[in-house]
Order: structure tokens, then C-alpha cells, then sequence
């Protein structure tokens, strides 16, 4: 019988390995794979996607609470992929495609969010964020931040404009953090709040 448990493992599965194929190819449109693009945060939270989904799916039916935090690292960090992307980098930087320009570039900017987006609001238990949960989900945008603003100098790579202290200056660099950031937390509350009000929802149906 095919249960909507069923539906999720096959989806939970499939939208793993579309990303997967995505991420691969966006990895190797110079003809080759090149793995510094490992270097970019959309690079690795999409592979956070894949490795979030598979391990949901491997501890699919175990009490376990780091399927939540699983949940809501990957929830934030693909968030934070999409909206950068789509309404930082596109409108000010010539060399940033729109979503529509080809398949990799699709998968990785929008369809990838929007398939953790739909996990989530569709098929996932309501009730478990706490915010504990908001720090876990905060924990590898931070640390991708630190690393790439303190060594960027020394290995002449800066991922993005809003990173790179010796083209805006230090004070910008850490304006563009906040900014970031708040809306880090602002989404990682939004979620708590809305996961505490769709399980009070439930429960009273």
C-alpha cells in the first residue's frame, strides 16, 4: 500500500539525487569538475541537502531529535542560497544568471529551496523547534562566514562582494553581516513560531 510515509521516502529520495545531479553539473560547466567550487556556499549547502535528506530518510522511522536539527540546518541554509541569490546577487552583479538560465543553475538557486521549503511544510511532524533549533541552523552560515572573511586575504578568494573586506571595507563587510544575520534570525524564529502553531493546530483537530 502506498502511504503518504511511502511518498515521503520516495520524495525525500528523488529530490536528493535531482539536487545531487544539479549541484553536480552547476560543479562542471567550465568541462570539467572543479572542485573549487566547493569554495561557494551555494555549492555546499546544496551537498548539505542531499546529505540532510539522505540521513532523514536513513533515520525515517527512529526517535531521533538530530532528524530536527537536520531539518533545520538544511531549511536555513538553502534559504539563505535562494534569497541572496535571487535578490542580492542577480540584481547588482552582471555576472549572477537568473534562475531560468539553464538546469544547474535552477536546481541549486531555487528548486533545491523550494523542495526543502515543501518537505517541511507538507510532510514533516509539527512541533519539534525549539530555539535551540535556531542556533543549530545558524551555526554553519556563521562559521562559513568567519572562515572565508579571515582567510579570504591570504588565499585571494572571496566568495561574494558583501564578504570581501578589502573591496568594501571592513565596516560594510560587517553591515552586510548583521544584515545576514538578522535575517537569519528572523527566519529561524519564524519557523519556531510556525511549527509550534501548526502543532497546537493539529492537536486540537
Amino acid at each position: 500500500m502506498f502511504t503518504k510515509q511511502n511518498l515521503h521516502k520516495l520524495f525525500l529520495l528523488v529530490s536528493a539525487l535531482v539536487v545531487l545531479h544539479g549541484t553536480i553539473l552547476i560543479m562542471s560547466l567550465g568541462g570539467y569538475f572543479d572542485v573549487l567550487a566547493f569554495r561557494a556556499f551555494t555549492t555546499l549547502s546544496n551537498y548539505l541537502v542531499v546529505v540532510g535528506f539522505l540521513a532523514m530518510l536513513i533515520l525515517y522511522n527512529k526517535e531521533s531529535k538530530l532528524r530536527s536539527y537536520i531539518n533545520v540546518a538544511i531549511l536555513v541554509s538553502i534559504s539563505i542560497t535562494g534569497l541572496v541569490y535571487n535578490f542580492i546577487l542577480v540584481p547588482t552583479i552582471p555576472e549572477a544568471y537568473p534562475i531560468l538560465s539553464d538546469w544547474s543553475n535552477f536546481v541549486t538557486h531555487f528548486l533545491s529551496m523550494v523542495l526543502v521549503l515543501f518537505n517541511y511544510f507538507y510532510f514533516e511532524k509539527k512541533g519539534g523547534f525549539t530555539f535551540k533549533h535556531v542556533l543549530a541552523g545558524m551555526v554553519f552560515p556563521i562559521v562559513y562566514w568567519l572562515v572565508f572573511v579571515s582567510i579570504g586575504e591570504m588565499i585571494d578568494f572571496f566568495p561574494y562582494f558583501f564578504m570581501n573586506p578589502v573591496e568594501i571595507g571592513w565596516a560594510m563587510t560587517f553591515v552586510w553581516f548583521a544584515i545576514i544575520l538578522v535575517a537569519v534570525i528572523l527566519l529561524g524564529f519564524l519557523l519556531v513560531w510556525f511549527d509550534k502553531m501548526r502543532a497546537r493546530k493539529n492537536s486540537q483537530l
